[in-house]
């Protein structure tokens, strides 16, 4: 019985995550020749936040920037797409937070870059490590409470 319940409350917990953390625009992602999602909003002005009330990452790749990894113009349907080299981000929430880069250079291999502590209005650029050719996801993580990251340049 114990058992259960602890898996009934993951299972809550978890998807409690992916509801809060959701896109605010509705775009749908697209898939390029190469079977790779293109960006949906990875654009200057696209917002990833979290609603969460307690300590958690979030990740801007799955919820929503798409996949970072192209810097597609809009309207492009398909690949390829230049590779994204740095997104620089500002804290426009009220709480503290890291950014926290995925980058690698081969499918499967994967390496974290974390930012400084940014405070509300700090901005941080990240890009992939040095040696790894993609930048995959960004990802909030903070002590709890509403996050937010405002895209504020693209190169």
């Amino acid at each position: 019985m114990r058992n259960a319940l602890v898996s009934a409350v993951f299972a809550t917990a978890v998807l409690g995550v992916f509801v809060l953390a959701q896109p605010r625009s509705g775009a749908a992602h697209r898939s390029g020749d190469d079977g790779a999602t293109l960006p949906s909003d990875l654009r200057v002005g696209a917002v990833c936040s979290s609603d969460i009330g307690y300590a958690t990452d979030v990740s801007c790749g799955l919820a929503s920037f798409g996949d970072v990894r192209f810097l597609c113009p809009a309207g492009t349907r398909t690949a390829p797409c230049p590779r994204t080299r740095t997104v620089t981000l500002q804290n426009t929430g009220r709480t503290d937070l890291r950014l926290v880069g995925i980058s690698g250079s081969a499918p499967g291999v994967r390496h974290e870059t974390v930012s400084r502590l940014l405070r509300p209005g700090a901005r941080a650029a990240l890009g992939p490590r040095d040696g790894d050719t993609y930048l995959y996801d960004i990802v909030l993580r903070s002590g709890g409470g509403r996050t937010e990251a405002r895209v504020t340049a693209l190169s």
